[in-house]
């Protein structure tokens, strides 16, 4: 038996770990069922997460995503209730206004005060995610040896919203993609923006995500680049993350 657990502990990691090599929504989505169904709570947590840059809002997700939370909103297990928080917070991040009644209901009714206070904060991110999502033209179709997400990331970045890029950012960064494209792409929007004297503080935010996203990344391609952002960008924070990765 304590070799079966091993067996599926592994199993679950591997899934959660491959989880930027999908060809479509409807592989990666079937992916985040299956781990939802699983013991593994760190990955669960990490898959959640990870749905506030990911594109989706499709149902045959979320509604799982909501039975869940429907099921264990009142516990006295605080993993359990930590667990939840997660979900409720992907709940938000699906931008799907079904959703609403069920977030107020937990944050009002459930029996751990984080997951009532998580519950509340996604309230707040469905319409933001609502009108993000609502920028994305549909399920792109991955370049030959492109994954779904780095696709996915491509179209984020390619709109003319900073939150939207921001969040594309975020997810090259945290997850270590090295897509050529995807660095390209971020460079640019660097390089079109970095030298703005009235940067205001969200498309600041954003370019330096950006510059943290290609530095970790590509740091020997990008070097002179950012080198360069460091030296004549007039945003503090820019600058800063850019030389971080000059060294």
């Amino acid at each position: 038996m304590t070799r079966i657990k091993l067996i599926l502990t592994l199993v679950a990691v591997c899934l959660a770990q491959s989880a930027a090599a999908f060809q479509t929504n409807e592989e990666r989505i079937a992916n985040y069922v299956s781990l939802l169904g699983s013991n593994n709570y760190d990955q669960q947590q990490k898959m959640l997460s990870r749905l506030q840059w990911s594109g989706l809002s499709d149902p045959a997700l979320y509604d799982v995503i909501e039975q869940r939370l429907l099921a264990h909103q009142q516990t006295d297990d605080r993993a359990l209730a930590g667990l939840m928080a997660h979900h409720a917070r992907a709940l938000g991040y699906s931008g799907n206004e079904k959703y609403r009644p069920t977030l107020a209901l937990v944050s009002e009714q459930a029996s751990d005060s984080k997951l009532r206070s998580h519950a509340k904060r996604a309230l707040g991110d469905l319409s933001a995610f609502s009108g993000w999502w609502a920028l994305l033209p549909g399920q792109p179709t991955p370049a030959p040896g492109q994954s779904i997400e780095s696709a996915t990331y491509m179209q984020m970045l390619n709109t003319d919203n900073v939150f939207v890029q921001r969040l594309a950012a975020r997810a090259i960064f945290h997850e270590r993609i090295a897509d050529a494209g995807l660095l390209k792409r971020s460079a640019e929007l660097i390089q079109e923006k970095y030298l703005d004297v009235g940067m205001d503080g969200e498309t600041e935010d954003t370019i330096a995500w950006l510059c943290k996203a290609i530095g970790q990344n590509a740091a020997a391609q990008y070097r002179s680049f950012l080198a360069d952002v460091a030296e004549k960008s007039p945003s503090r924070k820019v600058a800063k993350y850019a030389r971080s990765y000059v060294q």
